[in-house]
């Protein structure tokens, strides 16, 4: 699971950098780098990597890089974990980037 997480976090940068990952095309359809990434992860599972996204914020914020595409990843995660439950700390990621988390505030029936 680590592993996935760090690869999801990986294209999430590179997705903030503006670079396009890499898609798979296949006979009907285009599959993106999350997309390949997340296929089989719900409910309890996408929660669990969302936890684990999320106790990265303080790094992945000092990292310098804008995280446009950290938000993007927490938007599918928390859609996929198919529960408005919070994991810990989500409330302050999404207090502190208001601009980025209007789909987790939406998600999560945020105020702000």
């Amino acid at each position: 699971m680590e592993n996935t997480v760090d690869q999801l976090l990986s294209i999430a940068s590179a997705i903030s950098r503006g670079e396009i990952p890499p898609y798979q095309h296949n006979e009907c359809f285009t599959s993106g780098a999350f997309d390949l990434l997340v296929i089989n992860a719900h409910g309890a599972k996408a929660f669990d990597l969302l936890q684990q996204v999320c106790a990265r914020y303080g790094e992945i914020k000092s990292s310098g890089i804008p995280l446009s595409g950290y938000f993007k990843l927490l938007e599918i995660l928390a859609r996929q974990s198919n529960t408005t439950e919070q994991p810990q700390g989500i409330q302050a990621i999404i207090s502190e980037q208001p601009e980025l988390s209007r789909e987790l505030r939406s998600w999560y029936r945020a105020a702000g």
